[in-house]
């Protein structure tokens, strides 16, 4: 049942290279190997959106950082795996110059922040 519901929903071209496919499973994993690239293209996208990512002085932090969460999420929807601790440092190296000491003191002191604590 679930083949016929597959090879419905796709176009004829596609209907057609897949109709001598028995089960479903095949059908999925041939179209996983069709077009299982492009998810590895949309991660660099984010991963390259993610590291070209700068705050600009005087803007909003919580924007910023909401910003960044929403890149790191999509990273992780994606299949990225990055840590709670790289995601606070990767944020935390996107700030402007003027929150130096700020991030001396999450150094120095050894915080342990998540990223949606730093907004706060």
């Amino acid at each position: 049942m679930a083949r016929c519901y597959i090879l419905a929903s796709m176009s004829n071209v596609l209907q057609h290279q897949h109709q001598s496919m028995e089960s479903s499973y095949d059908i999925l994993e041939n179209l996983k190997e069709k077009f299982g690239d492009q998810n590895r293209a949309a991660k660099q996208t984010a991963m390259k959106a993610l590291l070209n990512t700068k705050m600009v002085e005087g803007s909003s932090v919580r924007d910023h950082v909401l910003k960044m969460m929403s890149l790191l999420n999509e990273l992780e929807v994606l299949g990225a795996n990055i840590d709670k601790d790289t995601q606070v440092e990767m944020i935390l190296q996107t700030l402007p110059d003027s929150f130096q000491q700020f991030r001396l003191n999450y150094n120095l002191n050894k915080m342990d922040f998540v990223p949606c604590e730093i907004v706060e």
